[in-house]
């Protein structure tokens, strides 16, 4: 067993409120996620925290990338890397979260679009998440595998969600609530969102696009910024904040969570940032398709290990589990308290022999005069650490 083990790393990168690892074998390594959401990580400017992994990285010669969803935390190191040190990035394939192989996935994309505009920013824009990475893509093509429940990918991982059917579902039932005083602007924004869909699907074929083919996206800004400017649109936005539809969770619904293809004594499950009614889901093997494993050797945990996320992973006897925390800082005293991580990961409800590592205690309710954790390990103030 132990020799078996020595086939398997898992690097946890320290990215404050973030994901970021790294998992490597003999035959090639994975990056899954590279983002955060903070500006100082441990004190130091986040560009010095991308550089660090970013060098890293390199000395890696055979490596894909998973993105498990589109939010900021997940994929910032990643537009940085692709901007500013594009030398260094060459990534053999990109999976991706499969919301782009069907022309009806445009609505999901259209909600997804205007998840980034909750946070009055203007769509699109470099620091707009969904929108920055097809743009970051068109300047360096890469070959792109989208990912949905069932899919085997790597020849050793399967793909737990998200299901295609259970989110053209939920799409459809925002919709309705949209479309039905806002059909005309919802149907414009639809009408971008397929451009973009098609530029991915593009992707997928694995060949390089002629120069004809390479779309404009200066062009396509511009297009949506005067969109943006139109009556139709400001109060479409207005209906969302007055309505409370805050759909920038939506992004979570689309998440990606794997496992091993086949059970062995080294079994991941990644979470990405999966809601917990999905992971219930999932759990329950409701389709009866793809039951969880009865063991696993590193669970990463959902969403930070918030509350909101929190789930109960006692029953699979996990040896490691992961949280990649971080401060938050919020714009609110609650909405803080809401991202910190949570004291049910720990002290009465600690997991027997599993052993917890995490990038930062600072922000754990569940630390108070030390860590409630019986068996950790934190990485901060650290870059990476081992497992």
């Amino acid at each position: 067993m132990k020799e078996e083990r020595l086939k398997m790393k898992i690097r946890m990168y320290n990215v404050g409120y973030g994901d970021c690892f790294c998992l490597r074998d003999r035959k090639g390594s994975l990056l899954v996620d590279f983002g955060t959401s903070n500006s100082r990580i441990e004190g130091r400017p986040r560009k010095e925290t991308f550089d660090v992994i970013i060098s890293d990285l390199t000395t890696i010669e055979k490596k894909n990338l998973l993105l498990t969803h589109f939010h900021l935390d997940h994929l910032s190191g990643l537009l940085y890397m692709m901007k500013h040190r594009s030398s260094a990035y060459e990534f053999g394939k990109i999976y991706l979260p499969d919301v782009f192989s069907e022309k009806e996935m445009s609505r999901t994309l259209t909600l997804l679009l205007l998840a980034d505009l909750e946070k009055d920013s203007f769509l699109p824009s470099r620091q707009v998440s969904l929108f920055a990475l097809v743009e970051a893509l068109c300047q360096k093509p890469q070959k792109v595998e989208l990912l949905s429940r069932g899919s085997v990918f790597e020849e050793k991982y399967q793909a737990l969600w998200p299901d295609k059917n259970v989110i053209r579902k939920e799409t459809n039932e925002m919709y309705q609530i949209l479309e039905k005083e806002h059909g005309k602007a919802l149907e414009t924004i639809e009408g971008f969102a397929e451009k973009l869909r098609e530029i991915l699907c593009s992707m997928t074929e694995g060949r390089d696009l002629t120069a004809e083919e390479m779309p404009d996206t200066r062009r396509m800004e511009r297009e949506f910024r005067t969109l943006r400017a139109t009556e139709e649109f400001k109060q479409l936005l207005l209906f969302m904040e007055e309505k409370k539809l805050f759909l920038r969770r939506f992004k979570n619904k689309i998440s990606i969570v794997f496992q091993n293809k086949n059970d062995g004594e080294l079994n991941l499950l990644f979470t990405g940032d999966a809601e917990r009614e999905h992971l219930e889901m999932i759990a329950s093997d409701y389709d009866g398709k793809l039951p969880l494993f009865e063991h696993y050797w590193c669970i990463k945990v959902p969403h930070h290990g918030t509350q909101g996320h929190y789930f109960d992973f006692s029953k699979y006897t996990p040896e490691n589990m992961m949280i990649s925390n971080g401060i938050h800082y919020a714009n609110s005293k609650k909405q803080s308290k809401e991202l910190r991580t949570s004291s049910q990961y720990g002290g009465l409800f600690y997991i027997p022999d599993a052993h917890m590592y995490c990038s930062n205690c600072d922000c754990c309710d569940g630390y108070e005069n030390g860590c409630s954790c019986k068996e950790s390990d934190v990485i901060s103030p650290a870059y990476y650490k081992d497992i």
